[in-house]
Formats: structure tokens, sequence, C-alpha cells
């Protein structure tokens, strides 16, 4: 008893000591998010300036730190936003970081398929931010996608377009779409208007690789792929409502709402555009799409997400113009009944575990409902022996079912990491394609017609691809780093014919298969001061389309399109005392294409698809941006280019050396935006589009000669309200998004002319 006593003033000693320290530290509780968005930053940095003391954000945003007493503030830092000091150390802190205006230091997820560093990845790509879109107000995507260098999406009226990247306008295979990462269409069956099927009210940012990334996402990622990625939840109540209307007939209103409760997160977000009485006869849309998305946090260190997507367009084909009706602004339509009608459901669901901090593994279900019909105006002619007019009426409808399971693990002894994955898309798919007589008036237009029991393809075709990739990243010194991709996919197209051999698609039943190995390697290299460089090679590759093997008499023996990418670039930051700051990138590449997919003409004049040819593609791409005391911003992108044959012969003649048709050698955007400091929330802005001339024929016989146009947007932002105003093609200027020319004529997309736009807005919450 005695012995125990003397255990009793130490004891005292140590409560004592405890009281004081416990005394001596504060607690401090918070949450960190996207001030543009509202969404929950995971990741970032809370600090104590001066010390190793700090914590780091959780799947909800949200952090404890012990601070020592006598600390007066937090530093808060966030890849890809400004760094923040608080000073005020109350508990349950709320703090919402603003995206930076110039920084290299941006995160991008499409590169392979999760966060890296966009400085460290060796490759072309860039992004747009949430606040490029909100200001933009785009009605089409286009007018966001031509912002970013060597990149035209041509608009063909209500959500129907055609893309060029690195690449001619094109209404190939050669571009990828995807929605938070995964393709919106199964390998196979390309829609060159894949954009229409999104929903635009749900976009939060867009990525875009120029180039192939064949390597991460497989087939079609050849030109470049375009990866949308659609808002989270945010972590209190957020939302926008906005409406918008022009003097082009469109009607648009937008909903958009969002919060957290517990560790469950909640996403909703829809639109509906309607259209009627537009600059060109023939032209009204009704467009409605909705998405839902749920995240719910299982632990700290595991989530699920599932989100839901629906979007329905109802549109009218309005054709184009031969060249008498566009020079002479003759917009009198000669199509009243083509139209194109689009019904596209998505569901995916996603499990993300952090093993580690070392390791994470991620596994995606997924399931797509699509079908497209359509009255076609492209193929709508008159035999000029017979003078019938004739067309067709068809529709195409899949169901996709698949899954993507990827697992990445840091190897920390060697600086390097390991991303692997693998991927399975099971699509059955119908189609068919009925003959139709067309009626026309005594003007020449094609007032209605009639179904005369011929049917010309009906088929299901089961599409399987499955995909296995990995990437193989290390850095071999503390400024350079080194990456390798390689990819394998094994296609598997299963046809089965309902029509006699004697049809107009009378090809056997048959099961064709198609594999590809496609590698990408590549280093970038810091040269300290905020510039660096990087180089890669990437190959890509394009398996024939359905609509190339199944639509004829015989199914031809194809091989697919493989592309290979060269490429170097480099990147630059500046700051001068905040009061310029700038940042600008340049990319030098080549493509170089075999085995191009060409209908040729054999001697009994039937037609048939064949491998043949060799084309490539040259050019340079850059953006310079500066910021000018966070007033005044310039930005300039864009890029000089030659798409030229080869070896490439095509109904006889030889286009050896020619330039291929719709591939433009100049293409720039620039952008002028003022936000004057004195009256806060207003902004004014200047944008040019121009492309240069193409020609509009392989032959390289008839030439475009291309177009210089002129937007003008302002807005002003007060308590939470936002009014905009814009006007497009501000000078009226006579242009078309597209021009060709072929043995049935020069014929012409007409661009919209000057439009008159305004756009209200009421956010809740990030006012």
């Amino acid at each position: 008893m005695e012995n125990k006593t003397h255990f009793i003033p130490i004891l005292f000693f140590i409560l004592i000591v405890s009281g004081l320290y416990a005394q001596a530290q504060q607690t401090v509780t918070g949450k960190i998010y996207d001030q543009q968005t509202g969404e929950a930053l995971v990741g970032a940095e809370v600090t104590i300036p001066g010390t190793t003391v700090g914590a780091v954000t959780d799947l909800l945003g949200r952090f404890t730190l012990t601070v020592p007493r006598g600390a007066t503030k937090l530093q808060v830092q966030y890849i890809g936003y400004d760094p923040v000091q608080v000073t005020d150390l109350t508990d349950n802190l709320s703090l919402g970081l603003v995206e930076s205006v110039s920084t290299l230091e941006q995160v991008v997820v499409s590169a392979n398929r999760e966060k890296e560093l966009r400085t460290e990845v060796p490759a072309a790509i860039s992004t747009i931010s949430p606040q490029k879109i909100d200001e933009t107000a785009p009605n089409t995507l286009d007018q966001v996608l031509n912002k970013i260098p060597g990149v035209f999406v041509a608009d063909l009226a209500n959500e129907q377009h055609m893309t060029s990247i690195r690449q001619p306008i094109s209404t190939k295979g050669l571009f990828l779409y995807l929605e938070d990462g995964l393709p919106t269409r199964p390998t196979g069956v390309f829609n060159h208007n894949a954009m229409n099927e999104l929903n635009q009210g749900a976009i939060r940012s867009i990525e875009v690789i120029r180039g192939p990334a064949s390597s991460t996402y497989g087939a079609e990622a050849i030109g470049g792929v375009i990866n949308v990625i659609t808002q989270s939840p945010s972590l209190d109540l957020t939302g926008r409502m906005a409406i918008r209307s022009n003097s082009n007939g469109l009607r648009r209103t937008d909903l958009r709402l969002a919060n957290t409760y517990g560790k469950t997160g909640v996403f909703v977000a829809g639109y509906y555009a309607r259209r009627r009485d537009g600059f060109f006869e023939h032209s009204d849309m009704d467009k409605y799409a909705a998405t839902l998305k749920v995240s719910h946090a299982l632990s700290s260190a595991t989530d699920v997400n599932l989100s839901i997507t629906y979007a329905d367009l109802v549109t009218d084909m309005t054709g184009s113009l031969d060249s008498a009706a566009f020079f002479g602004e003759d917009l009198t339509s000669v199509q009243t009944f083509t139209e194109r009608t689009v019904s596209a459901l998505r569901i995916q669901s996603t499990l993300n575990h952090d093993w580690n901090e070392k390791g994470t593994t991620s596994v995606r279900l997924f399931f797509r409902d699509n079908s497209i019909g359509q009255i076609p105006s492209y193929r709508i002619r008159t035999d000029r022996q017979t003078g019938v007019t004739s067309g067709t009426i068809n529709e195409r409808t899949l169901q996709s079912y698949g899954s993507v399971i990827q697992h990445s693990h840091r190897i920390e002894s060697l600086g390097a990491k390991i991303i692997s994955g693998v991927s399975i898309d099971h699509s059955p798919t119908d189609f068919f394609e009925d003959y139709i007589l067309v009626e026309q008036d005594g003007r020449g237009v094609n007032v209605g017609y009639s179904e005369i029991d011929s049917v010309l393809t009906k088929n299901e075709i089961d599409l399987t691809n499955i995909g296995t990739y990995a990437t193989f990243q290390i850095r071999a010194t503390e400024k350079l780093k080194f990456s390798a991709s390689l990819r394998y996919d094994r296609f598997r197209y299963d046809h089965r014919n309902f029509l006699p051999p004697s049809s107009f698609s009378g090809s056997p039943d048959a099961v064709s298969t198609f594999d590809a190995f496609t590698p990408k390697v590549g280093f970038t290299y810091d040269l300290d001061n905020n510039r660096g460089v990087y180089a890669n090679y990437a190959q890509g590759f394009v398996p024939p389309q359905v609509s190339e093997l199944y639509r004829g008499v015989q199914v031809p023996s194809l091989d697919p399109s493989v592309y290979n990418n060269y490429e170097v670039g480099g990147w630059y930051s500046l700051h001068l005392n905040n009061k310029l700051m700038g940042y600008g990138n340049v990319a030098l590449y080549q493509v170089e294409a075999t085995n191009q997919i060409i209908s040729v003409q054999l001697d009994d004049g039937t037609r048939e698809n064949r491998n043949a040819g060799e084309i490539r593609s040259r050019g340079v791409e850059y953006m310079i941006q500066l910021d000018f005391d966070q007033q005044l911003q310039f930005r300039w992108s864009g890029s000089f280019a030659r798409h030229e044959f080869i070896d490439y012969v095509e109904n006889g003649s030889e286009f050896n050396g020619n330039e291929m048709a719709q591939g433009a050698n100049t293409l720039f955007n620039y952008e002028v935006t003022y936000r004057p400091k004195q009256l806060p929330g207003l902004r004014l802005s200047v944008e040019n589009q121009y492309m240069g001339p193409y020609w509009m024929d392989n032959a390289n016989t008839t030439e475009y000669e291309g177009f210089s146009l002129f937007n003008l947007r302002s807005g002003y932002r007060f308590h939470g309200v936002d009014v905009g105003f814009t006007i497009l093609n501000l000078t009226d200027e006579l242009w078309s998004p597209r021009a060709s020319s072929s043995r049935f004529g020069t014929t012409f997309t007409p661009g919209i002319p000057r439009t008159w736009q305004v756009n209200l807005a009421y956010n809740i919450g990030n006012k």
C-alpha cells in the first residue's frame, strides 16, 4: 500500500499536464467544396502554415483537424483551384474554392480513367470548365467544343452534328463520345450525331483527348475522345433554374437540383428544348432529357454511385441546299416529312473502394437502351432516267449489358503506378430499312411518301466486345516520367438475316470476328519554371461497322482500319505579380492510316466495300491564354493541318497526293473577355470562329472558301440571378458548317444567321 502511494503525485501531474495540453488545442471541422457547382472536393489539403499539422478531406469533402493553441490560420489547397487562407478557426467551417483561371496543375480524368495531373499526361488533352459552360450557355455543344484547339464540330441543326479532330469533317466512326468515361454507344453502330443523346442540362465539364486513345477506351478513339462529365451531388442544397429564348425559334428551360443528406447525395437535372419557325424551313424540334444521380458513402474508403439518363429527341431533318439556293439565300426546304427520332436510356452503377493509400478498385455495371428512327433526307434521290423519286425509312434499336472493372496500384519504392482493367459489352441490335416512293409537287418539293412492301434490310446482330488494358507509369527521375499502355480487344458480330438472298440486303447469316492490340508509349519532362515537354506514339483502330458488312448481297472480308499517331508537345505558364498570368500549349502530330474501308465499283456495276488506301494527316495545334489583372482575359486556340491521300484509288480515280475533302488547313477560335473590378458580376466577351478554305471533293476540283464568325456575349450576376444576352453571327455572314460536292451535285448545309438570345437563370445556394 505504501509503494502505491508513490504513484499518486505522478498520476496527479499527468492529469494536470493532459488538461493543460487539451486546453492548448482546438478541434476544427469543416467541408470543402467547389464554389461553382457545390460538389465535394475529395482529397483537399487543410494545413497549418509553417507546420506539419494537416488533414485531407474525405469522400464527403469533410475534415477534422486538431489545431494547436497560437495557430491563427488554415491553408486550404486543391489541385486546379486557387489556394485560400482562413483566419476564422471556428468549428463547422464551410469553404468553397474557385477554379484557377490560369494554372498548369489541372486534374484530368479521361487520360487513364482516373484523376491525374494534366502536366503528367503525355497527350494533348483540354478541359472546358463549369464556369465556361454556364457563361457560354450553349444551345449545341459545338459552341463550347470549338474553343478547343484543333476541334471543329459542325452543327447540322437541332443537336445533329459531325466532328473534326485531327481528321476532316466526317460521318465515320473516328471519334468516341463518352459520358462519365463510358461510351454512349457500342462499337460497330457508330452514330455521328451521338451527342444528341446526351443531357446537356447535367453537364459539369468536358474533356477532349486529341489523337488516338484506343489503348484505354478501345475502338473508334481515333481522331479524339470527347468525355462529357456530369455533375455530382453538392454538399448543401444547390440548384439552377434557367430559361432562354432566341430569334431562331428556340425556347429552352433547364432545371438542376442537388443536395447531400447524411452520407447520401442526390442530383437531378433536365431540360426541355423546342424550336418552331427557325430560319430554315422544316427545322422544328422537341427534346427533353433528364438525369438522376445518387451517391452513398458506405465508409471512409468505399462509395457507390448510380446514374440514370434518358433523352428523347424528335427533329425535322432539313437536308441541304444546292449552290443556287445557298448563294441566293433561298432557305426554302424541299423536305416536308424527313425526320429523326431518338430515344436513349443509360444506366450505370459504380462501386469504388480504396484498399489503402496504394490501391483503388472500381467496378461499373451499365445498361443502354437506344433507338433511332429515320426518314433520312440524304437517301431521297430522283432517278434521272425514270424520273422516279424514292427514299428509305429505317430504325435501329439496341440494348447493351456490360461491365468495366479497373484497379490501380502504386509501387512507391519504384515511383511507379499500374492501372489495369477489363471490359465487356454485349449489345444485341435490330435494324430494318424499307423502300418508299416519294411524292413531289410541281415545285419539286417532297410532300409525301408511300411504302410499297419492299423491305431493303431486316436483320439482327449480336455485338460482343471483350477488352483488357493496362497502363504502367514510372517516374525515372524527379522531372522525367514514362508511361506505357496496351489494350487487347476482341469483337464478335453474330449476324442473322431475315430476307432471302435476292433482297437488296440478302447477305447470308454470318459470324465475323475482329481483334486488335493497341499500344501507347510516351513521356513527360519538367523543364522547371512551369514549363514542360512531352512526346507519345499511339495507335488506334476501327473495326468495320455493321452497315459496312451487312448492307448488300454478300459479307465482305474486311479488316479493321489502323491509325498510327506520332506526337510531340509542350506547355508553359507564367505569373507576374498577379498582374499578368498566362498559359499556353502546343502539339505537333502526324497520323498515318491504313486499311481504309472504301466502296469500290465492280465490273458488273455493283459496289463492294474493301480495305484499300492510305492517308496521312499532319498538323500543329496551339493555345495561348493571358489574364491581365484578373479583368481582361485573352484566349487564342487554333491549328494548321494538312490531310492528304498517300495511296487511294476509288471508282477508277487515283487521288494520290490530293487533299481529303472537308479537311480545312486553318482553324482557329479566339475570345476576349472583360470583367471590370468596378462592377463585380459583369462580363463582356467577343469571340471569333474561323475556318479556312477546303476542298469539297476528293478530286480537289471544287473549293469552299470557309468562314469567319463573330459572337458577342454579355452577362451579369447579382445575388444568384444571372442575366445574359448573346448575339451569334454578329455580321450575319452567309456560311456553311459543311459543304460537299459529288456526282449528285454541290450541296451546302446553311449555318445560322444573326441570332439574338436572352438567358435568365436563378441559382440556389451557390450565389
